[in-house]
């Protein structure tokens, strides 16, 4: 519980950071579609990819959160499979696609979803993701 109130501490202490440099600079927003302008380095080629790593993301955090892994070894399942996202997404931002690193990412997630103790909420959240990168990765 202290976790979590220490967290949204943070989150309102950084999102008033953010809030009030967002209004004292604002920044034009890309406007995606035909003419858009970019700031150097936006990667565009699949947002819609990198959103879903970022859920997937999110929703692996949450649930080594809620469950609090006391093994070894579900720790580094958990972490394995945020590595190996990154790694995914990193290579993503840099134009290119990693097949191998996808199929590590999501064999990753598997193993957390078949060898951890997980919520049915987490666990739903996580099949859904990894149904929805393997859709991604058939449809490239």
């Amino acid at each position: 519980m202290k976790r979590i109130g220490r967290w949204m501490a943070i989150s309102s202490l950084f999102g008033g950071l953010v809030g009030s440099v967002a209004f004292a600079a604002p920044l034009p927003s890309p406007v995606f579609g035909e003419g858009a302008q970019y700031p150097e380095g936006y990667y565009t080629q699949h947002p819609d990819l990198r959103q879903l790593i970022e859920k997937t993301q999110d929703d692996l955090r949450i649930a080594s959160e809620w469950h609090h892994a006391k093994k070894g070894d579900e720790r580094d399942r958990y972490r394995n499979a945020q590595k190996s996202l990154s790694t995914f997404d990193r290579h993503l931002t840099k134009g290119k696609f990693d097949k191998g690193e996808l199929d590590k990412a999501i064999g990753d997630i598997q193993s957390v979803l078949d060898h951890n103790t997980l919520q049915a909420s987490s666990r739903d959240a996580l099949l859904s993701d990894v149904q929805n990168l393997r859709l991604a990765r058939k449809a490239r």
